[in-house]
């Protein structure tokens, strides 16, 4: 059979290396594609209502060319009517960016053929593909703005910028490629750092101290917030139950960059990244307050970027966003596309058009209204568009 359906955790537990052999022959390697980040989001995050529904794509010689990652959710939308979607594994928790099909080289099209053909025949068991940001150079997206000019389906289109900075092959070639301002800022805060304070910079190496940092992390980010009186996303037990099981299996395969800047026996700052395939990924960071007129984030970054260069990283991916406190680090716009998938129905229409008409009436709503009711409309149609 060329499809095989995933539905039980154990089936899906028990794919680790078919998973992620064929990964690391797809285009669409990246580590948030790894079976252990999937499995442990899975693990960590999936209500009991989801359903898995992974489904594997065999070519005629029986061989593994695809899998596509998904769940289907059921939720009340508009309290009018209930949608079926299906989403990849690993999205809605604001964890994971680069989501993708995970698909053989050279055999993308005839994959998604086969994987569309399926999905067509079984249109009963769901109305909408929901899937979160690809990157913009991805065979899907390519395939799927083909396949909506030849079939009855709808798409809805999302741009998302990403920032990644490359990384040259030494530290002072690095420094030279930023503003001269900014690289004067940076050496400054090290400096004078050093100079007023017994700085200390360190990486998790065992399993012994991981629980510990991950605790540090967990705090450090949550006392920023704090300072806003809103509460960090590790208030969420689930998001440090995620952190829990993929950090170990991360550092076993040595993929975890686990940085931590300690003042004065204090740890003022950690960055907690990924390191896959020559690329540094930037996943979460923590600050201590008491240390923000030292500007330690600035310090922490220079020494982690002066580490990842020196260890041979060839770019550092600060993810999904775009700001100052990335472009300043030579970080440039990688653009990626979240998409809405579904059958030409009325109901779907309605699901897939609304968000668009709220975007649109929220920027013709920001030339008109006063920014106190334009905060309470905008919760307002937020709410509608997310019920």
């Amino acid at each position: 059979m060329p499809i095989q359906i995933v539905k039980t955790k154990t089936e899906f537990f028990a794919l680790r290396k078919q998973w992620n052999d064929l990964l690391s022959q797809s285009a669409a390697d990246t580590v948030f594609l790894t079976w252990e980040w999937l499995s442990s989001w899975w693990e960590s995050y999936a209500e009991p209502a989801d359903d898995l529904h992974i489904i594997l794509v065999h070519n005629t010689a029986g061989t593994l060319t695809g899998i596509a990652p998904l769940f289907r959710r059921r939720r009340r939308w508009l309290s009018l009517f209930q949608v079926k979607t299906f989403h990849f594994i690993g999205d809605g928790s604001w964890d994971s960016d680069y989501l993708d099909m995970i698909l053989a080289r050279g055999q993308e099209e005839e994959t998604l053929d086969l994987l569309w053909n399926y999905l067509r025949a079984d249109n009963r068991a769901w109305d909408v593909m929901d899937l979160p940001p690809v990157p913009e150079d991805s065979s899907t997206l390519r395939w799927l703005t083909q396949l909506s000019t030849r079939d009855q389906i709808m798409l809805r289109n999302e741009y998302i910028p990403c920032t990644v900075a490359q990384l040259p092959g030494s530290w002072d070639e690095y420094m030279t490629s930023l503003s001269p301002r900014f690289r004067t800022k940076i050496r400054s805060t090290v400096r004078k750092l050093d100079e007023s304070h017994d700085v200390r910079f360190y990486s998790i190496e065992s399993e012994n101290d991981l629980a510990a940092g991950l605790d540090t992390l967990f705090d450090l980010h949550s006392k920023r917030w704090e300072l806003k009186k809103r509460e960090g996303v590790f208030h969420n037990s689930a998001k440090r139950q995620f952190y829990y099981s993929f950090a170990p299996q991360f550092l076993r395969r040595g993929w975890l960059s686990f940085d931590f800047l300690e003042i004065d026996a204090r740890v003022a700052a950690c960055q907690l990244c990924f390191r896959y395939n020559g690329t540094q990924f930037l996943l979460q960071e923590g600050f201590d307050p008491e240390f923000g007129s030292e500007s330690v984030g600035i310090a922490l970054r220079a020494k982690v970027f002066r580490k990842a260069i020196e260890d041979g990283i060839k770019r550092y991916d600060f993810l999904a966003g775009v700001g100052r406190h990335k472009t300043q680090w030579g970080g440039q716009v990688k653009g990626c596309e979240k998409i809405s998938l579904a059958h030409r129905t009325l109901q779907n229409m309605v699901f897939i058009k609304t968000p668009v008409l709220i975007a649109a009436i929220k920027e013709r709503a920001k030339a008109i209204l006063p920014a106190k009711v334009l905060e309470m409309w905008q919760k307002r149609l937020s709410s509608l568009s997310s019920s």
